[in-house]
């Protein structure tokens, strides 16, 4: 499994990334949450993350960048174990 995530100018842009992976990958495994520093008002950008099996990260990828997102994160989930 690989934990991609991208960051998105606007919320709007993160959110249809978000169906479109959930209806092109059947991904239930994702969220959006707006950035922002404690203590600072939200600004509008948005982060899109989730779980994705190997063979299915770079359709992952291809979407979040089709939709506006930069990536930011793509991890092994190996990397994370003991």
């Amino acid at each position: 499994m690989r934990v991609i995530a991208a960051r998105f100018s606007e919320q709007e842009q993160a959110s249809s990334a978000l169906e479109l992976l959930r209806r092109e990958l059947d991904a239930p495994d994702v969220a959006v949450a707006q950035l922002a520093h404690p203590g600072e008002p939200i600004a509008g950008d948005a982060l899109l993350a989730g779980r994705f099996r190997d063979d299915l990260a770079s359709v992952a990828i291809d979407i979040f960048r089709r939709a506006g997102g930069e990536i930011v994160a793509d991890i092994d989930e190996r990397w994370t174990g003991p």
